[in-house]
């Protein structure tokens, strides 16, 4: 009798054992090889409302909103915490929605919150600056149609 004769499904067993260490190191190689070319993670974080403001600003800025649009004011929520409300007359070509997209874009890197609520059927638009469910900021933007003649400048 031969010794060394071996059942058939034993050897099956042994390719497939070879098969899936060749798919495991291979997965392995490519993991390694996504990780190396994966950017560091970069942490951004709001220290107080000052930068808040800053980055609204900015938003505000790029949209190419002028300053005379733009009502502040200052609501006292309870004896601590005072609450900015800006309201923005924009119009009626101004697209509140890509404003908010742009905006809720660079808060939600923050950890902050944007959610959004439009009044039918003139289109204003509320966004609620959050976090930690407290609201820090509200924008409100109407639209109105004596704007729609202000000349604004091309982007460079």
């Amino acid at each position: 009798m031969n010794q060394s004769y071996q059942p058939r499904f034993m050897v099956e067993i042994k390719n497939g054992k070879k098969i899936v260490t060749i798919l495991l190191a291979l997965s392995c190689i490519v993991s390694g090889i996504i990780l190396a070319a994966t950017p560091p993670y970069k942490s951004y974080k709001i220290e107080n409302v000052q930068q808040l403001d800053s980055l609204l600003k900015v938003h505000i800025q790029n949209a190419r909103i002028n300053k005379n649009q733009i009502r502040t004011s200052n609501i006292l929520v309870d004896t601590v915490f005072t609450r900015k409300d800006y309201r923005i007359k924009v119009p009626s070509r101004f697209s509140k929605t890509l404003f908010h997209i742009g905006l809720h874009k660079d808060l939600t890197r923050y950890g902050i919150e944007s959610p959004a609520k439009i009044y039918f059927p003139s289109y204003d638009m509320d966004i609620f600056v959050y976090h930690n469910e407290t609201i820090l900021r509200k924008i409100r933007l109407t639209t109105d149609v004596a704007l729609d003649t202000l000349i604004t400048r091309e982007i460079e």
